[in-house]
């Protein structure tokens, strides 16, 4: 490579393939770029995310404006790029517990996978969960503690929201994702449904009593 930055399409980048320097990493990022065409901003941001994920690269800072008025940015030194936004309320696991209201460990394991993967800050951001990770996030979020939290991470792969890993590690799948950003939550803002009080039926009694008399 050249000391001078090659933009892939350039006629620098023509060049420098077509002399072999390269050839391979530009094939890649013609390929890249050719698939990411089509996507919306934020799909390519998510493939990108697991693109460097899969390879053990370090996130990169997020070039897409945010949705509100300005950006949230990070200082021209640069910085920790910042996590993937679920709501403005949700800035870690405990948050994202009381948002999402998970019902059960399998639920809460569940969760944690999709905060360390989606949600968490660049240093704890991983592809896989461990026993260690339900231990901590469990206790993080103040959720009851299994007896063994491997047995939780079983249980979760189970019911088909995780995937093994190998070596005790497991990560969440396409499943596990829809659960907890499409369904968990969202059930908890159904109209609870309505009973009658005691009060109410009280006076219903007393009016069905009265008719009998007569």
């Amino acid at each position: 490579m050249t000391d001078k930055e090659v933009v892939p399409g350039s006629p620098a980048a023509a060049a420098a393939a077509a002399s072999g320097e390269g050839e391979g990493e530009f094939k890649a990022m013609h390929t890249i770029v050719t698939a990411l065409k089509p996507l919306t901003e934020e799909e390519r941001r998510r493939v990108l995310e697991y693109v460097l994920g899969r390879f053990g690269a370090l996130p990169i800072e997020s070039a897409i404006p945010s949705r509100g008025p300005a950006a949230v940015g990070t200082s021209s030194g640069g910085g920790t790029p910042p996590p993937v936004a679920i709501s403005g309320a949700i800035h870690d696991i405990r948050s994202l517990k009381e948002a999402k209201s998970p019902k059960s460990a399998i639920e809460m394991a569940t969760l944690v996978a999709f905060y360390v993967s989606e949600a968490a800050p660049a240093s704890e951001r991983k592809n896989v969960i461990t026993k260690a990770d339900i231990e901590r996030y469990f206790k993080n979020a103040g959720f009851k503690l299994p007896a063994d939290a491997s047995f939780t991470l079983v249980n979760a792969k189970n019911a088909g929201y995780l995937d093994n890993a190998g070596s005790g590690q497991y990560k969440l799948n396409p499943v596990g994702y829809n659960l907890v950003a499409h369904r968990m939550g969202a059930r908890e803002n159904k109209e609870p449904r309505r009973h009658r009080t005691k009060k109410v039926k009280r006076v219903v009694n007393k009016k069905a009593n009265g008719r009998r008399k007569q």
